[in-house]
């Protein structure tokens, strides 16, 4: 039976904290100006606003070009933080395998993941290397955040100051 005074993040937090391994970078892809698709540069202004002790890379919808910055800090895990649609209701938070994210649709930007991630796996053997997705609500140009995804970012944002702070 579940402990109802236990906070709903706390298997994320755990999740999260027990696939990381030793020095993180976190890298936030996404398009401020498409709604939703923000979630990741946002986590990471956020992120750099509370001096968590990880690198932080704000990667916009061109993560490729940061490649050799993200490889230069000679981390051992690499968190990825994307909006994606994975058929939940919005604001919905999951940590994904690498195998998953062939089986989820990413927001506006290209290239896909995958190439991203074989690029820095290219780069340098052994790395851990997850994604940290939100469900988003729209990913329309103009739009803001959702209600939804700004309380998910709000959650992200303090479990990540809890495991970095």
């Amino acid at each position: 039976m579940k402990n109802s005074k236990a906070h709903p993040n706390t298997a994320l937090k755990l999740d999260i904290r027990n696939r990381i391994k030793g020095r993180t970078a976190i890298v936030g892809i996404g398009n401020p100006l498409r709604g939703d698709d923000g979630f990741g540069p946002k986590l990471i202004e956020t992120l750099k606003e509370r001096g968590i002790k990880a690198h932080l890379f704000d990667c916009g919808t061109a993560p490729e070009n940061y490649i050799f910055p993200i490889l230069s800090t000679s981390c051992d895990t690499i968190i990825l933080i994307d909006a994606a649609d994975f058929g939940v209701s919005p604001g919905n938070i999951k940590v994904l395998n690498l195998d998953e994210i062939t089986n989820v649709s990413f927001s506006t930007h290209n290239p896909s993941p995958r190439l991203f991630v074989d690029l820095l796996k290219m780069g340098r053997d052994g790395l851990n290397i997850f994604i940290v997705s939100i469900q988003p609500k729209t990913t329309a140009f103009g739009e803001r955040l959702s209600e939804a995804v700004k309380t998910g970012l709000a959650d992200l944002t303090d479990i990540f100051t809890g495991i970095f702070a």
